[in-house]
């Protein structure tokens, strides 16, 4: 991350940076990875960090809740009281609810979005020129057209919020146009449309058919699919995302959206049998039922010519590496809880 990214740190010196939803997938990494550059580069950033429950937080991420440059501020983001008045950058990840409650509470899930991304923005506007980074995702464009290759930034298709399958992406672009609005009033929003992601800490519980396919081949059963692994997918690794994200808080423009993710695809057919390799001995994998010839794939893959093109943003490591990467840290794991 490190690597990709130590020019853009300079721009955060001495920051102070607010960052709701840090327990999560994303928001860990981002929090990881900032203190990382902190301690490396001797930023002097402090990060105040809203969670919903400081105990679960600290348990699960002890080394990050320590940090000295760390304040854990316990709340909801819809109605947290934040100190204000002095953020110079905030990361908006908050929105994760577990993944029941999107068909047993939606309106909650509509709600943390969105009236948790208006709350946030609040705060940045009491910030001169705040500088804010809205953790957002590549399901705003609702399905992918089986004959567009690469979803592009500019591609006209919105998420359809009475599909209860699209609508956390509908969630998502209406709290994207929040940030957008508040841009002519000071505000420095800049969208992240997060596309499929692999790494350490992904959970394995059934929210992610990569984590899924990890679960399984680290417990040695076989590995399932639960439809035919047609589907095209491609995954962008967490350090590779980490990166990403630092560049656009601090060298995206305003009011735009970047794609996150890679275009290397593959079936995830193709991707479940790469991890059960992963296993010694391999393990089985067996899907639910067979191909149909005459179905036509669904696609999940976004074009990244955007944040190339304007950031020099780039997947720098491939699939097979950042399954490798994250493999080796769960076998870890698992060798060291016995």
């Amino acid at each position: 991350m490190l690597e990709h990214t130590r020019d853009a740190w300079d721009d955060l010196r001495g920051a102070r940076v607010f960052i709701t939803g840090a327990g999560g997938f994303v928001g860990s990494w981002l929090l990881e990875s900032l203190l990382f550059a902190n301690e490396a580069l001797n930023l002097g950033v402090l990060a105040s960090v809203l969670v919903r429950d400081a105990d679960t937080f600290t348990r699960r991420l002890p080394h990050l809740a320590v940090s000295p440059a760390v304040r854990l501020q316990i709340g909801d983001v819809r109605a947290a009281r934040t100190p204000t008045g002095g953020f110079t950058h905030l990361v908006h990840c908050a929105s994760a609810l577990p993944a029941e409650a999107n068909e047993k509470r939606p309106n909650e899930v509509v709600d943390v979005i969105e009236r948790g991304t208006a709350r946030m923005i609040a705060e940045a506007e009491h910030g001169d020129g705040s500088r804010f980074l809205q953790v957002s995702s590549g399901s705003v464009y609702g399905p992918q057209p089986s004959g567009v290759a690469r979803m592009s930034e500019g591609f006209p298709g919105v998420a359809n919020p009475a599909d209860p399958a699209q609508r956390f992406g509908a969630a998502k672009r209406r709290a994207e146009l929040y940030g957008e609005a508040a841009v002519p009033r000071g505000v420095h929003f800049v969208s992240a449309r997060i596309f499929a992601l692999v790494g350490p800490r992904l959970p394995l519980d059934g929210q992610f058919a990569i984590g899924n396919f990890l679960g399984d081949a680290l417990a040695g059963r076989t590995v399932r699919l639960t439809g035919d692994g047609t589907p095209v997918r491609s995954w962008l690794y967490a350090a590779d995302m980490a990166a990403w994200c630092w560049t656009l808080l601090l060298r995206g423009r305003a009011g735009a959206a970047y794609n996150v993710g890679s275009e290397e695809e593959c079936t995830l057919w193709d991707a479940a049998r790469r991890v059960a390799a992963l296993a010694s001995p391999a393990v089985p994998v067996e899907r639910a039922r067979e191909p149909d010839a005459a179905s036509c794939p669904s696609r999940y893959v976004p074009s990244i010519q955007r944040a190339r093109d304007e950031l020099g943003l780039d997947a720098w490591i491939p699939i097979d590496d950042a399954l490798r990467r994250t493999w080796d840290w769960l076998r870890a794991g698992d060798i060291a809880t016995g």
